[in-house]
């Protein structure tokens, strides 16, 4: 579910999907149109922890608990029985989840999940291709193709910030807000049908336009010479400027 879907269930704001074009060029425009709504801020944050399953219309206290064991069956029966993975193994799925939300997305790898996992490599990338295919985790490449692709994984992701800050709550791990901010507009942005690649000048490129995620404070620095096709995504702002696009409004894309 979309932050903009979010909002509408929850009788806070009822608006329009914003085209990926129409919200870079005119982003100030929906920006005042929607940065005022009354509790916007406090809504995008129980969003961003247990909005974005629908089942938070039923009961918000036991949000975390069902999305626990939702991960559990997937693991335990859809991984088991389409993939015909032995039981034995299965808790190697929970590990590989577990240490993915304690380690920024930048820092992880193949190599490093092997190392303390205790696989090999070969089972690691396997287990990594189930997991993005059951919808528990999303890897973001340099936009290569081919065969290698899984292996050029740049950044690997849990699938949402709900999956991540469950997670992180159950091995009683302290979550980062720029892990937070990262999953976020990732999910937006492929959940919107649009492809998300890896960016050595900001974060990601998005079909040519390249994106800097970050806080409030974030500076141009690191794409300050690409300003024609680049922008800062920042979080606690309700709205943006000709290079600074509000966070929350990639929430509406969908």
């Amino acid at each position: 579910m979309s932050f903009r879907e979010y909002l509408h269930f929850k009788s806070i704001l009822t608006e329009e999907p914003i085209e990926f074009e129409e919200l870079l060029t005119n982003n100030r425009k929906y920006a005042r149109k929607i940065g005022s709504t009354e509790k916007l801020r406090g809504s995008f944050r129980q969003y961003l922890s247990a909005g974005y399953y629908p089942f938070f219309l039923e009961d918000e206290s036991t949000y975390g608990q069902k999305l626990l064991r939702i991960i559990d069956k997937t693991i335990y029966e859809d991984i088991t029985n389409h993939y015909k993975i032995k039981t034995e193994n299965l808790p190697s799925f929970k590990r590989i989840l577990a240490y993915t939300a304690t380690i920024p997305p930048g820092e992880l790898s193949i190599n490093s999940i092997s190392r303390n996992i205790g696989l090999d490599n070969k089972t690691v990338a396997r287990y990594l291709h189930m997991l993005q295919e059951t919808g528990l985790l999303t890897l973001i490449s340099s936009g290569k193709t081919g065969s290698g692709l899984l292996k050029q994984a740049e950044k690997i992701y849990l699938n949402n910030s709900n999956l991540y800050e469950t997670i992180t709550a159950e091995i009683g791990s302290k979550s980062n807000p720029g892990s937070i901010r990262e999953i976020f507009f990732v999910s937006m942005i492929k959940n919107s049908g649009q492809q998300v690649h890896y960016s050595r000048i900001g974060d990601f490129e998005v079909k040519g336009t390249v994106f800097e995620v970050g806080g409030r404070n974030k500076s141009l620095k690191q794409i300050g010479k690409n300003l024609d096709s680049a922008y800062l995504v920042k979080d606690d702002i309700l709205y943006g400027g000709k290079h600074e696009i509000p966070l929350y409004l990639f929430g509406f894309l969908y």
